[in-house]
């Protein structure tokens, strides 16, 4: 049992200096991160001309930085938002137009913190 925890510890540890401790989905689940770094993408399809997705919700950084963006199918960003240390940010990202495949970019910068953010879908049917 000693040899498993020992085990676990060192797993652990090497996770928190490669890439960061993420607890959670970005936009699934309120997410507290430790340390993270790297970038993270999440898919979000439209089938009509017009409609548009995002994100909305909050982030609370205590170190480091996280940036969001939101991406079109072509590539370009269609909007973003940074959360630093300082006070509870507010994240409203929406991007749409064209039918296709958005994302949301996330990039960590040795960011601790917490992110809670939840999907938001506008404009014709789904």
């Amino acid at each position: 049992m000693q040899v498993l925890l020992a085990l676990f510890a060192l797993i652990v540890g090497g996770l928190y200096f490669t890439v960061g401790l993420r607890l959670g989905a970005v936009a699934i689940t309120p997410t507290p991160m430790y340390g993270a770094k790297g970038t993270s993408q999440y898919g979000f399809r439209t089938a009509e001309q017009g409609n548009k997705v995002g994100v909305k919700g909050s982030c609370t950084a205590e170190k480091g930085s996280a940036n969001f963006y939101m991406v079109d199918p072509k590539g370009q960003i269609q909007s973003s938002a940074s959360c630093v240390p300082g006070q509870p940010w507010a994240i409203n990202l929406m991007a749409g137009g064209a039918p296709g495949m958005y994302a949301l970019r996330v990039e960590y910068k040795n960011f601790t913190g917490k992110i809670d953010i939840t999907e938001q879908r506008a404009g014709g049917s789904y």
